[in-house]
């Protein structure tokens, strides 16, 4: 599975912790002692998530207009609708004029990318689609209340995008190349489904459990990195890039001390756009790789 283009879009808008600040009364530095976040970034304009995966893809549009062409589906990965009839994958395949890909929503709470992955590999291996596009994109201003000083100033938004065909490519140390996918589900651990929830409306967004979320997600974490390089017989040292769930600077640093990653071996963007759930994975991969020169995307 070869990634042939990738792009990522944050909004422009950035919300300091000064704001929740004045909204709970706790100290702006009590925000990132807590969370490692100092900013987020917000959606203002109309058509929230939808309007963000828009513009995630347009890059890749703009730098080439017939690199969309031939897409057997699109599929996306959000908690956040603007619509839940007309969805990213819908609106996209009408904005970009895509019109033989399939349109395929895949929610499956904050690994749906990984899980979106396996299900990419499936579709190449059964040679039922050769080229896909994966959109990942999250609106949770739309439903967090950031008045909850638990919570609430957690999240940002934004959007990512990879371009992945099937083919091997010709020199994989040259080349964005995927090589192996691992996701496992964790809704029968603690209390499962409850411990982060959104229930559709403003304010809906919840972590209600923070301490077992952290635990269990270091836990995991940790636990399914050390799986896949064992089973790719490789050692944490061969790392180049490390790059994991940006949910809290904190699990973020633990699970990679875990490890025994090197300061130089891992990258987080959690410190200027806070959680931005689903999409924040790829964010966090395809601005790394594009900064450090592995891959000249934006």
């Amino acid at each position: 599975m070869k990634i042939i283009d990738s792009a990522t879009y944050v909004p422009e808008d950035v919300v300091d912790n000064a704001y929740f600040s004045r909204l709970t009364g706790r100290p702006p530095e009590w925000f990132l002692r807590i969370s490692g976040i100092r900013e987020r970034r917000r959606m203002t304009a109309e058509g929230g998530v939808n309007e963000l995966a828009i513009r995630a893809v347009a890059p890749i549009a703009e730098r080439n207009p017939q690199a969309l062409e031939g897409i057997d589906y699109v599929i996306a990965c959000s908690y956040t609708p603007w619509d839940t009839i007309g969805t990213i994958t819908h609106v996209i395949q009408r904005h970009y004029r895509l019109a033989n890909a399939r349109a395929v929503l895949l929610s499956a709470a904050c690994s749906s990318v990984v899980n979106a992955m396996e299900f990419v590999a499936a579709l190449f291996e059964s040679g039922r689609a050769r080229r896909v596009l994966l959109v990942a994109a999250e609106h949770n201003s739309l439903y967090c209340d950031d008045r909850d000083d638990q919570s609430g100033h957690l999240w940002g938004d934004g959007a990512a995008v990879l371009l992945l065909e099937a083919r091997r490519a010709s020199d994989q140390a040259s080349q964005f190349v995927v090589v192996d996918v691992h996701s496992a589900a964790h809704g029968d651990v603690g209390e499962g489904p409850d411990a982060v929830r959104l229930n559709p409306g403003f304010g809906g967004l919840k972590l209600s459990h923070g301490r077992e979320v952290f635990a269990n997600a270091c836990r995991y974490m940790a636990a399914s990195a050390l799986k896949l390089l064992t089973r790719n017989e490789l050692e944490v040292g061969a790392l180049r890039l490390f790059v994991s769930h940006q949910a809290n600077r904190r699990i973020v640093d633990h699970v990679a001390s875990d490890l025994g990653i090197a300061p130089d071996q891992g990258t987080s963007t959690i410190e200027v756009l806070g959680n931005t759930g689903r999409a924040s994975v790829l964010i966090t991969l395809i601005r790394s790789m594009s900064h450090s020169g592995m891959i000249s995307c934006y």
